[in-house]
């Protein structure tokens, strides 16, 4: 199941739009991609003082603590085993993390095994 929840977010703001399309293509595919099937991913929009914030939720399989300082490191895939199936280059949350940089943003993440 995939929801999107935005309470009260302008329907216009600044940003690079190419850029903000590929972030959110590039999150959401992977939240996508290592949920269950019958799981859930959330997008959520909401307006804060002066940025929109974007927080995507799921009920996928996890990041370990151990492993996310190497989370947003080219060419790391944190499974090799899984992501061996799931396909990808390990390319997509470093490409994340330098747009969100370019457009003046801050990227983090909270999860669990």
């Amino acid at each position: 199941m995939l929801s999107f929840f935005s309470p009260g977010v302008p329907a216009q703001f600044k940003g690079d739009p190419n850029r903000i399309r590929q972030i959110l293509a590039n999150i959401l595919s992977n939240a996508v991609k290592f949920t269950p099937p019958g799981g859930a991913v959330v997008l959520e929009v909401v307006e804060e003082a002066t940025a929109i914030a974007f927080t995507v939720r799921d009920t996928g399989i996890g990041i370990a603590a151990e492993d996310m300082d190497r989370l947003f490191q080219p060419f790391v895939q944190l499974d090799q085993g899984l992501n061996r199936r799931q396909g990808g280059t390990g390319l997509g949350l470093a490409l994340v993390r330098r747009f969100v940089d370019l457009l003046g943003g801050t990227i983090g993440v909270v999860s669990e095994v």
